[in-house]
């Protein structure tokens, strides 16, 4: 089997120090994208990269790096997110919608592309992995509040939903991860990385697609679809 390789887009100091953290630990090369590392452990990661994803031509470059360096990921984890928060839906710029528009999907699409690229080549027992870090907003809106990240998050899920079934028979999975509470209500600013990480790290180690939109409690998955 190839080695196991991690790619972490956006490696921010709670998700993505905590998966990175996890992953090492559970003998997976961590390579990790992002625009500041001072948060991360030393062991916990093989690779650094310098990168801001307000601009998808970088991330073929990113990858390639990796590819170079450490091995073909075969686990994604797209983590980076930007929002202008104001009550007012259009208190911000055109240009600067369209910026987060483009962190928050496009982006997400050339990373998937690289993504797909990457599995192709890699051996048929190798699990092959692409998670999104989502939120509640492509189910409950809050237009008053985070309209830019709602448009990026529910556009970035409808990618999702499609890229899981357009691959599911190749064993390419995709997903888009949810962390909720108990009730059915946001985890908000409640997120865990740990828990994150913890159910990512479920996510990567199963060999056939699951439901696309994993939403999670703690560390498990929960179908809020039929509560």
């Amino acid at each position: 089997m190839a080695a196991q390789v991690v790619l972490i887009l956006g490696a921010g100091a709670n998700v993505g120090a905590k998966t990175a953290e996890l992953f090492a630990k559970n003998g997976y090369k961590v390579a990790l994208a992002t625009r500041t590392v001072t948060h991360h452990k030393e062991n916990t990661r093989d690779l650094v990269i310098q990168a801001d994803f307000a601009e998808p031509s970088s991330i073929k470059s990113v990858f390639d790096e990796v590819k170079a360096k450490i091995g073909t990921p075969n686990v994604i984890v797209y983590n980076a997110a930007a929002a202008n928060f104001n009550p007012d839906p259009f208190a911000h710029t055109v240009s600067s919608f369209a910026a987060n528009l483009t962190v928050n999907t496009t982006s997400v699409y050339a990373a998937a592309k690289e993504a797909v690229a990457g599995f192709e080549t890699l051996p048929v027992d190798t699990n092959k992995t692409f998670i999104f870090t989502g939120n509640f907003l492509p189910f409950m809106p809050m237009p008053g509040l985070l309209l830019d990240l709602g448009v990026g998050k529910s556009a970035t899920a409808h990618l999702i939903q499609g890229l899981a079934t357009v691959y599911a028979e190749k064993g390419f999975n995709f997903y888009f991860g949810d962390e909720m509470k108990a009730d059915g209500t946001p985890a908000n600013y409640e997120i865990s990385g740990e828990n994150h990480a913890n159910f990512y790290l479920e996510l990567a180690s199963k060999k056939e697609q699951g439901p696309w939109n994993a939403s999670f409690v703690g560390s498990k998955y929960v179908d809020f679809s039929k509560k």
